[in-house]
């Protein structure tokens, strides 16, 4: 007897039928291995999304195992750390777990995000799969997606545009893991976070020659040209640079840790 049809099953005493296996059906990811890895960035009515608007220089990583959310947030100051955890408390029903300077942890007390209609619940009905973190920041909340398809992940961003707005990062064609054995990663885009102003610094010094080895220029010249003075410019690119570590760092980390494992092996082999 099929699970959920009319008569007794396996399922009534406890156990699953089909000799105590419980069988789930293939997937097309799962048969051809052929998926779509993309980034996007989504602002929609959300109450995450809704606090991330009112707090929008601060950075929030969300975790959800369905039953509730882990809220990572990171602010600027203590002031403006206690601001937002005061509006999660009230629209999220969050708890604080731990606070340690500018960040804390909270986690609510139920599922809010897999609601009808939420991101979560669109991923699902279009069969893609969010790669926890979601990061929150500006009133965008951005999302690696794995999908099955292209169709798959177009129904699911059209969907999602009925309510809010979507921006595609990036998006690649996969047919192996290994390609992505940073699944767990947070998914940010490098350019997360950096102004405007920052990237035009970082665009007029890499055009001008100020990264080459030997640089090509000065940095007076440079920010001259930039209509700043040297202090200024200086600061609006070291920001852009850190910004964009920050955005790397989970990467390089795991690249780096790679190298170190290899490199130890090799010499272990000799």
């Amino acid at each position: 007897m099929i699970p959920g049809s009319r008569g007794h099953t396996s399922w009534d005493r406890g156990k699953p039928p089909y000799g105590g296996r419980i069988h789930l059906p293939r997937t097309r990811l799962e048969m051809t291995m052929d998926f779509i890895d993309a980034r996007m960035r989504v602002s929609h009515p959300c109450p995450f999304c809704d606090l991330s608007k009112q707090f929008p220089e601060a950075e929030m990583y969300l975790w959800c195992n369905r039953k509730s959310e882990v809220l990572h947030v990171s602010a600027e100051d203590d002031t403006v750390l206690e601001d937002i955890l005061r509006a999660a408390k009230n629209a999220l029903n969050v708890r604080e777990v731990i606070k340690c300077g500018k960040q804390a942890l909270t986690m609510t007390y139920a599922c809010v995000c897999n609601v009808e209609g939420s991101v979560t619940h669109l991923a699902d009905k279009n069969e893609c799969w969010l790669i926890p973190p979601t990061l929150y920041t500006g009133g965008w909340e951005t999302h690696r997606v794995v999908s099955p398809s292209k169709k798959a992940l177009q129904r699911f961003v059209t969907d999602i545009r009925r309510s809010g707005e979507v921006e595609i990062v990036s998006l690649r064609e996969r047919n192996h893991l290994s390609a992505i054995s940073d699944l767990a990663i947070a998914p940010v885009h490098f350019f997360e976070g950096l102004t405007a102003r920052q990237i035009n610094c970082l665009v007029m010094a890499f055009e001008n020659g100020l990264f080459d080895v030997p640089a090509r220029t000065h940095m007076d010249k440079v920010a001259r040209a930039a209509e700043m003075s040297r202090s200024t410019y200086g600061e609006h690119l070291r920001k852009a640079q850190l910004q964009i570590l920050r955005n790397s760092y989970p990467i390089l980390k795991l690249r780096s840790m790679g190298v170190s494992s290899a490199g130890s092996d090799q010499a272990a082999a000799k």
